[in-house]
């Protein structure tokens, strides 16, 4: 079956729906990919790090950012996620990083004016940058430049072609980062600041060199604001997009977080996850020779009626939407997943309260654009 990425970036589903009835390990040569479709072969993948490694000689993502928790295995991979995930357990999230993430985002509900108002740049843009600096330890004088950062480093993970001028912008970007962080890596280790930062600069014993710090803390930035932004979106926009789930969510607001993690089921935030074969292997009768990449697409893997039945309905009372593989499984499962639930739940349960007749704005509509990275573009409401 031909597919053209194109045609995925507008609506995916009728398209991967087809492949996951006819062809559910299927090569993709608009990607140059085999494309994983099904739940069940999808979790085989995910689960699997021996065979389906996160690394190769050709990793965008470690041709950007060097070696991480993205592109190590094993024992390496531990110490790095293990020395990386304090700020992000429950606990963390709740006492600090949630009374800051509120504080803004009632700032950023105060800006509001006017009658109508277009999410992205008055909302989930702001505060995802904002939370992503606030965590990781930035200075807040910085975080004008991390939006530029940001984008010159989707580029470059974009960049399977592998153009130059594309890497050139990365790299340099990488460069600026490290040498901004460096003395606020130096100041945090010898204080007490809980951010990411401050955290592995005082790790002991086996603290990370500071390019393995940076290296990661760019996974996590990079990460925090592509998954919480368009999360934050996609949330809204289906939630506005469904008036009677959302009549059902203001009558008894428990509901929500059902509602979240169904509308997180249905249109995930990243569609895909990438996957190298190490050693020759077979997938749903498929044989896969090493060197091969596998695009594990959780847009279909979260649509899949073997395991949710009428998957293409949006249920907030879905008894099994938190199955959803939007934030991937098993040892690279997302390292802020807990952070950006938290930070999901708050701005939506805010923006709802301050704005019982909240509605999308019918003169500017938006859908979710993107196959690998899915969002509205826009986001403009009637508030």
């Amino acid at each position: 079956m031909a597919v053209r990425l194109s045609d995925l970036a507008v609506d995916p589903y009728p398209v991967l729906a087809r492949l996951r009835e006819t062809e559910p390990v299927a090569w993709i040569a608009d990607a140059g990919m085999w494309f994983v479709t099904r739940y069940d072969d999808v979790m085989q993948v995910l689960r699997d790090p021996g065979t389906f490694r996160t690394d190769a000689p050709r990793s965008t993502i470690r041709d950007t950012f060097g070696e991480s928790m993205l592109s190590v295995e094993g024992d390496q991979h531990r110490r790095y996620k293990s020395q990386c995930s304090g700020p992000f357990n429950t606990r963390a999230v709740r006492d600090h990083a949630m009374p800051l993430i509120e504080v803004r985002a009632r700032a950023l509900l105060d800006a509001f004016a006017g009658r109508a108002v277009d999410l992205r740049q008055s909302l989930a843009s702001p505060l995802a940058v904002y939370t992503v600096g606030s965590v990781l330890g930035i200075p807040v004088a910085f975080h004008a430049t991390i939006r530029r950062w940001y984008e010159d480093f989707a580029a470059a993970l974009a960049n399977f072609a592998w153009d130059d001028a594309i890497r050139a912008r990365g790299h340099a970007s990488v460069v600026e980062f490290r040498e901004s962080m460096r003395p606020v890596l130096h100041d945090a280790e010898r204080t007490a600041d809980p951010s990411l930062l401050g955290a592995l600069a005082r790790h002991q014993p086996d603290r990370l060199s500071d390019d393995e710090i940076f290296a990661n803390a760019l996974i996590v930035l990079f990460g925090g604001i592509e998954t919480t932004e368009s999360t934050l979106l996609d949330v809204i926009w289906t939630l506005l997009s469904h008036v009677d789930a959302l009549a059902d969510v203001r009558r008894d607001p428990a509901m929500l977080s059902s509602a979240i993690e169904e509308a997180m089921r249905w249109e995930p935030a990243v569609q895909s996850c990438t996957r190298h074969v190490g050693t020759a292997t077979e997938l749903a009768g498929v044989r896969l020779d090493p060197g091969a990449v596998v695009q594990c697409m959780l847009g279909a893997a979260n649509r899949d009626p073997a395991h949710f039945p009428d998957p293409d309905r949006y249920d907030i009372r879905r008894a099994n939407a938190g199955d959803h593989l939007s934030f991937g499984s098993g040892r690279h499962f997302c390292l802020g997943a807990a952070l950006a639930r938290a930070e999901v739940r708050l701005a939506v349960e805010l923006l709802l309260s301050r704005y019982p007749m909240l509605r999308l704005d019918p003169d500017r509509p938006s859908s979710p654009r993107g196959y690998e990275f899915r969002a509205p573009p826009t986001l403009h409401v009637l508030l």
